[in-house]
């Protein structure tokens, strides 16, 4: 491969042309590599046509690159579309990828992160990516993504994505915030997830047999076993499909039916508040919607975000427990 991503970058534009029907003089190359923003000597352009001719260790093939001796003109009829369609991306595609990158900038505190991060600039200056586009890529003032702080346990991550990836069992210390010493606990990882800016593996505890959610900042150490362990059927959406947030209790769902005031009709259709979301009454005055969830404390905290502009209706025991909460609350001010 080439050795620096300047060369990688002629190498692109050489190969886009000579991929054409055709044969090209080596200074019409040259030119399209100038027009394309590369500040490259004549002489260099024919060292690097020379080199793809002759060298096929560059690309670990041999591309069957040709200089016609009579019309001193280049051409060849042997460069694989994988090749250079892999160099070069679409402007749809540019934009994604801008995109992508940018949002990456809210784990910029993340060590595994900044690898990525690193890894995207590689690829912007080996493609076919303008300068002006390559600026807009360096550039922070134009997106900004909701920052996460580097919060202990995120160091954790690399090791048990690496257990995830070779199915080995994980061993650690765990202390919940309850207890007064951690405990020794044994498992399968299977899953790294996300919530509310802090992490968790999902694994299944050896000894109990069942699936169960680690909190990445708790663990007070980490151990990656050599013992592998046997696949188990682990479906994400199924698992957290009634939650609400990451608690996943042990009780059948129920359909939770809650009143809002109109004004935050818009809001609840632009982003709902569950994914089994479902619109029963939408009108001047009332918007009232249902849904299917297991409740647990980020439920309940959730609809009591709302304050006065939401109401539950029913189940009667899930209207009271909330009622509880306001009344203790109400307490807490007297």
């Amino acid at each position: 491969m080439p050795k620096t991503t300047q060369a990688l970058r002629r190498y692109r534009i050489i190969l886009k042309i000579l991929s054409r029907t055709g044969k090209y003089a080596s200074k019409d190359i040259h030119q399209s590599c100038i027009n394309s923003g590369i500040d490259v000597s004549y002489r260099t352009t024919q060292k690097d046509l020379e080199d793809l001719r002759d060298d096929s260790t560059i690309f670990g093939r041999d591309l069957g690159i040709i200089e016609d001796k009579k019309t001193k003109k280049w051409y060849s009829e042997n460069i694989p579309k994988e090749l250079y369609a892999a160099l070069e991306l679409g402007e749809g595609e540019v934009d994604a990828l801008i995109f992508y990158t940018k949002t990456l900038n809210q784990y910029s505190n993340y060590p595994i992160f900044k690898e990525i991060s690193e890894a995207m600039k590689k690829v912007f200056e080996s493609s076919n990516i303008s300068k002006q586009v390559q600026e807009l890529f360096q550039s922070e003032t134009w997106i900004e993504t909701e920052k996460h702080e580097r919060i202990k346990g995120i160091e954790l991550i690399p090791d048990v994505l690496d257990a995830i990836h070779r199915k080995k069992i994980i061993k650690i210390d765990y202390q919940k915030f309850e207890d007064v010493k951690p405990k020794t606990h044994v498992f399968e990882p299977l899953l790294l997830k996300e919530d509310k800016q802090m992490w968790y593996v999902i694994g299944v505890n050896i000894k109990h047999n069942n699936f169960t959610t680690y909190a990445l900042d708790r663990i007070i150490s980490l151990f990656v076993t050599d013992e592998e362990y046997v696949p188990r059927t682990f479906n994400s959406k199924e698992y957290f499909k009634y939650s609400f947030g990451i608690t996943v209790l042990d009780e059948e769902p129920i359909d939770v039916i809650i009143s809002f005031s109109p004004k935050q009709a818009n809001y609840l259709k632009t982003l709902n508040i569950h994914h089994t979301q479902k619109i029963l009454i939408d009108n001047s005055e009332s918007f009232i919607i249902s849904v299917k969830v297991k409740p647990s404390y980020e439920f309940y905290s959730k609809l009591l975000s709302y304050g006065n502009n939401a109401t539950i209706i029913s189940p009667p025991d899930i209207r009271n427990h909330i009622s509880d909460i306001i009344e203790q609350t109400l307490n807490n001010y007297k």
